[in-house]
């Protein structure tokens, strides 16, 4: 299909709405200003009500264990993740940890079987 390019604006040259588009993006501000966000209050019930586990591939038993400990301590969760994942490279640098990768179908993993 060898057929001649059309601009995809031709339809805005010479109407009224083509001289409403601002040439100059600083024309543009007045408009976007006017723009008024929503005041709808939205329900955040279900999202309270749901158990957020934020680190990827951390099975909930393992994270209610860091929730728990992070409770005991009152820091946040993130925190205690942290202070495990420092430790855990400075073993691993110090040749404290070991990791062996296990091979699954598709991919490789640390942790054998179902886990």
């Amino acid at each position: 299909m060898a057929g001649k390019k059309t601009s995809p604006f031709a339809t805005l040259v010479g109407t009224p709405a083509a001289a409403a588009v601002p040439v100059e993006p600083v024309e543009a501000v007045p408009q976007v200003l006017q723009h008024r966000p929503s005041t709808a209050q939205r329900n955040r019930g279900w999202e309270n009500r749901q158990d957020r586990v934020t680190y990827r591939g951390i099975p909930p038993e393992l994270n209610d264990e860091l929730k728990a400990l992070a409770e005991e301590l009152s820091v946040p969760i993130g925190d205690v993740v942290r202070a495990f994942l420092e430790y855990g490279l400075a073993a691993h640098k110090r040749g404290d940890l070991t990791l062996k990768p296990h091979l699954r179908i598709g991919k490789m993993t640390l942790f054998p079987g179902e886990r």
